[in-house]
């Protein structure tokens, strides 16, 4: 199972490890192929701008989220997990850092005096946005897009009850939990998964239909697969890069745009946990194996204007920008929008600056291919091999044919994302 944990500091793995390493402990026999893609600091409406890129590269069969920041964003970001994916969602409500209120009937009410849990006098809203996020919006969107949710505010509050503990018992630097809260928090997440038994995540989306298993093609013929969706892969027992000869609709994989996916942006020196650009826009249909380096240069003391040159591995020199303005590279193969930078922000948050000569890079990969095997209990290893990813979330034909001598194949299974945006 490859779990994704998203979010921002709260998801660090400081607890995820934790719980990660007790359900590996509790289900034997499930391999959980772990992630964590958390970007500390990051609020809704940056992490809006990079979880597409995130999720399409992982593509998981399970994703826990939680986030702070705009509820619009917020949603969209759900959006974007239900549309790129087919995975299972849980998302998370907050912990406990101001105490807990009663939820507010927001609105225009005849009265002066606000309620408990509200402020303003006769228009009211939520005291606190995180009451509002955990006990409202969250639990709508749940509702509206099939979401799993972990009542982790609920149960933290009874645990400090319980425990005759005050809020800041469990805090470090509000809202960072201390150790003890980061156990906690690992041992509330995986308490509620044993919690759920059998009942599935999903219902209302009909997951029995988002992830189809195909019968396994028999080495040496060609097959034919339909299906709906935007991925698929073949599941065996050892690898098969090179052993399949394939079809998708008629195009080999390399002529898929999904097929081609760009990394991340390389790390900056002054927040290491951060990309130095939230994204960069790659031309879909730029079907090359590349590898892009961009210096930063001129760069003034609060990092906000700056310049830089743009080169490629394949074509060179792709052109100079500044950090105020659109980029487009001169082969037409790159953009990079000016809400994109970090720079000034991570001064902001650090207290320090970049140097002059700065440089970070990102790649374009070809990934309809082997991914990392995955060890099993037994001491054997599960091989996904992806025929093809990032397709329009349609019907699709696969004709394939395996090598005699390829490793024992499972089933090919197919993904159908259950939101098309």
């Amino acid at each position: 199972m490859k779990v994704l944990f998203y979010g921002q500091s709260i998801s660090t793995p400081k607890w995820t490890d934790q719980a990660i390493a007790t359900l590996r402990a509790r289900y034997p026999n499930v391999a959980f192929d772990y992630r964590n893609l958390a970007l500390g600091g990051w609020g809704a409406v940056l992490l809006e701008q990079a979880v597409a890129r995130d999720v399409e590269e992982v593509y998981p069969d399970l994703i826990v989220f939680h986030a702070y920041g705009d509820h619009r964003a917020y949603e969209r970001i759900i959006r974007t997990l239900r549309s790129r994916t087919a995975a299972d969602i849980i998302i998370q409500t907050d912990h406990v850092v101001n105490p807990l209120e009663p939820v507010c009937d927001t609105g225009f009410h005849l009265r002066w005096s606000p309620p408990e849990g509200c402020v303003g006098h006769f228009w009211f809203k939520q005291r606190h946005w995180e009451e509002f996020m955990s006990g409202v919006w969250e639990p709508a969107l749940a509702a509206k897009y099939d979401l799993a949710l972990e009542p982790r505010r609920q149960r933290w509050n009874n645990y400090l009850q319980e425990h005759n503990l005050q809020i800041a018992d469990l805090l470090a630097d509000p809202p960072h939990p201390n150790a003890e809260g980061w156990a906690l928090m690992a041992n509330l997440f995986t308490s509620w998964i044993e919690e759920l038994g059998e009942h599935s995540l999903n219902n209302g989306w009909k997951t029995s239909d988002q992830v189809r298993s195909f019968t396994a093609p028999v080495p040496g013929e060609k097959t034919r697969y339909e299906f709906d969706g935007n991925r698929a892969e073949l599941i065996a027992a050892g690898p098969l890069d090179g052993k399949v000869i394939l079809k998708i609709d008629g195009k080999d994989p390399g002529e898929i745009d999904g097929c081609w996916q760009n990394s991340r942006v390389t790390r900056l020196t002054n927040v290491p946990d951060w990309p130095a650009l939230t994204k960069v826009d790659v031309r879909q249909s730029y079907r090359e194996a590349d590898v892009w380096t961009l210096r930063v240069r001129n760069l003034d003391i609060s990092q906000k204007n700056f310049d830089f040159d743009v080169e490629s591995a394949r074509t060179g020199a792709e052109g100079s920008g500044s950090g105020k303005d659109v980029f487009k590279s001169l082969s037409g193969n790159v953009a990079i929008e000016p809400g994109a930078w970090n720079l000034s922000y991570a001064k902001m948050i650090s207290g320090k600056g970049l140097a002059e000569e700065q440089s970070f890079q990102w790649e374009r990969r070809f990934v309809c291919a082997d991914e990392p095997p995955t060890a099993l209990a037994n001491g054997a290893v599960q091989q996904r091999h992806v025929l093809a990813t990032g397709l329009p979330n349609t019907r699709h034909v696969i004709e394939l044919t395996v090598l005699s001598d390829t490793p024992a194949i499972l089933e090919l299974r197919a993904y159908r994302p259950p939101l098309i945006d």
